[in-house]
């Protein structure tokens, strides 16, 4: 089957790249996680798709657990990010989603397939919107929803509170609206979510390096959300691990000579140097003034 004809790239926020790359590191074995997928010739694309692999067993979740605890075998995820809501036409997306997913991949079954929405907060109008098709969608606690959209299930992950629920889905603060009033309380990390926190941010200026600055909405929103918990960060770590990490020319960038030598006294500054070495760097007056004390 031959793939649709690509349409013009529209512009995305810059919480898309980083949710996929928080999905990709997380992902359990027997599962594959498509970024985006062109369902037809218009431009209709869903989010991001996770599909179960045939023939190898799913494995188990280590984080994550309100996404990945309840994927069905095929999921296509819908994904706001901070900076926007969910309205309730997002309903009607998501049902133009379900069904082109399904006439694409010849599937009959709506069982098979999990329609999720990730954003920060659940609004009414988008369960009301629901409701007028026949569907349901409430709050099961923990900031997830459950619920169903013309035979489809429909799952929920409201960030805001998800990410308070349980240290394993503390990474979906970077995520949530409170994140760019306080980024810094997505602290503590620990070393491998310090590495996966570093990662997020890094294919965001990929993703941005690729589609181009007018691809992309909120990238400024997110480098400074994300050089604030940078910042924080390195206040955790003594100094002398921060300078092994650079070279003494690294170190020295941007001080002055001055700057350099007033954190030593006078005895430290001349540690190494022997006599010569000090006179031949001093000034001829200096040189004088030295002769005369030492005539005394």
């Amino acid at each position: 089957m031959t793939e649709p004809e690509a349409p013009p790239r529209e512009s995305v926020t810059a919480w898309h790249p980083m949710l996929v790359a928080l999905l990709e590191f997380y992902l359990p074995s027997g599962w594959r996680l498509s970024p985006e997928l062109l369902l037809n010739r218009m431009p209709l694309r869903v989010d991001i798709v996770v599909l179960r692999l045939v023939n190898e067993p799913a494995g188990d979740a280590r984080k994550l657990h309100s996404i990945f605890g309840h994927l069905r075998h095929h999921t296509l995820i819908e994904h706001k990010g901070p900076t926007d809501d969910l309205e309730p036409e997002d309903v009607l997306t998501l049902l133009a989603y379900g069904a082109l997913y399904m006439r694409h991949n010849k599937l009959l079954d709506p069982d098979a397939l999990c329609l999720m929405v990730i954003a920060d907060r659940i609004p009414s109008g988008f369960v009301r919107q629901v409701e007028r098709h026949r569907g349901s969608f409430a709050p099961i606690g923990g900031g997830l929803w459950r619920g169903e959209l013309n035979g489809f299930l429909l799952h929920g992950v409201a960030t805001r509170e998800a990410c308070r629920q349980s240290p394993t889905e503390r990474l979906l603060y970077t995520f949530s609206r409170d994140y760019l009033k306080g980024a810094g309380q997505i602290l503590p990390l620990d070393p491998e979510e310090t590495q996966v926190y570093n990662a997020l941010y890094q294919q965001v200026k990929q993703f941005r390096r690729q589609r181009g600055t007018m691809a992309m909405k909120d990238y400024e929103l997110a480098r400074q959300s994300y050089n604030e918990v940078l910042k924080q960060l390195l206040k955790q770590v003594p100094p002398e691990e921060v300078l092994s990490e650079f070279t003494p020319g690294q170190r020295l960038e941007g001080l002055t000579a001055e700057e350099v030598l007033s954190q030593y006294t006078p005895g430290q500054r001349l540690e190494g140097l022997t006599a010569e070495e000090i006179l031949r760097e001093a000034s001829p007056e200096l040189r004088q003034q030295l002769a005369k004390k030492l005539d005394r």
